[in-house]
């Protein structure tokens, strides 16, 4: 369900002066997004709960044996509480919905920090990112924080950096995100256009297009699956093909053309990374997954409806980016 793709550097920063004063309150609302969540989801969702004020779950339409499996992680803390949409809304939709009930039912409430239902935040995640957040010299520049992010079953882990303590980087995946209130209100909530994969990334890319900073933590991580990732070598290099359902790749695909049509202009450098990425996916997809043929037809119907501009869950709408100046 969670949007993985590589964090990409723009420049390292070195290790920053002791923390400015705090201007805001240090509470935290993280925003948890479930569809059928396995049966380790309750473990997961108490270590989130440890490290934030308030837990909302927004659950996407699960039934059955997931359906148990989210009752018992609902039980994990009294600052656990869940919006139930019924249906899958996607992500973007689902996250829109718990931020913003977790920033109007707590005016004190001055960030929220989301994860997908599968991902597995570090002992003290929430609290380093603030740290680094406090000691960041141009703090009205800065809209959003991640950690480093290490896939399962990759066993390539990110070089040690103890002379940094962050990077500027194009974006950062959804889970593990920490954005302050006033991003919310200067750069308005996610395009739930685009459903599901790439949502995070077009929010980055919105900030940095209004003049506003990413930075990835790096002395905090998060584990996050990414589909049904492998590692295999290719050439002499590893390579992880991800196993997504096809129905994902009509996502992936159309999202993406869908975001270079709205910034190869303001964002050239990013619009390309990204371009290469999913001509990486597609070779691997040609290489190594077993559903090849229905992923091809799926990223075939995926670059059509992204050429015309279609949107939404099946693409039954218009694309409509969101305004490109601060509200």
């Amino acid at each position: 369900m969670g949007e993985s793709y590589i964090c990409m550097s723009v420049k390292p920063m070195p290790k920053l002066s002791p923390p400015l004063a705090a201007q805001t309150s240090d509470k935290v609302c993280a925003v948890v997004i479930t569809y059928f969540p396995d049966a380790d989801f309750p473990e997961r969702l108490a270590k989130i709960a440890a490290q934030v004020s308030r837990v909302i779950v927004v659950d996407n339409g699960t039934t059955g044996e997931s359906g148990l499996h989210l009752e018992t992680a609902l039980g994990v803390g009294g600052t656990v509480t869940c919006i139930r949409n019924g249906e899958n809304l996607g992500i973007a939709a689902a996250l829109n919905r718990g931020i913003r009930r977790g920033i109007s039912e707590d005016r004190d409430c001055s960030w929220a920090v989301t994860f997908d239902q599968d991902s597995l935040p570090a002992a003290g995640m929430v609290e380093k990112m603030l740290r680094i957040w406090r000691s960041y010299p141009d703090q009205d520049k800065l809209m959003l924080a991640g950690p480093r992010t290490v896939f399962v079953d990759d066993t390539s882990r990110p070089d040690p950096t103890p002379d940094r303590s962050w990077r500027e980087v194009t974006h950062v995946i959804t889970s593990g995100s920490l954005i302050p209130r006033r991003a919310f209100e200067l750069a308005g909530y996610y395009n739930e256009d685009l459903f599901i994969d790439y949502v995070d990334i077009e929010y980055c890319l919105r900030l940095r297009t209004l003049g506003y900073r990413v930075i990835e933590v790096l002395d905090t991580e998060i584990l996050h699956h990414m589909g049904r990732l492998e590692e295999r070598l290719f050439c002499g290099e590893k390579v992880h093909p991800t196993h997504h359902p096809p129905q994902r790749r009509y996502y992936q695909f159309r999202n993406l053309i869908l975001l270079h049509r709205q910034y190869r202009k303001a964002q050239p450098s990013s619009c390309r990374k990204n371009n290469f990425i999913l001509f990486k996916i597609l070779i691997l997809i040609l290489l190594y997954e077993r559903q090849r043929l229905r992923s091809i037809a799926q990223i075939v119907r995926g670059i059509l409806h992204g050429l015309l501009g279609r949107a939404g869950r099946q693409g039954e709408k218009s694309y409509v980016p969101l305004p490109m100046k601060p509200f």
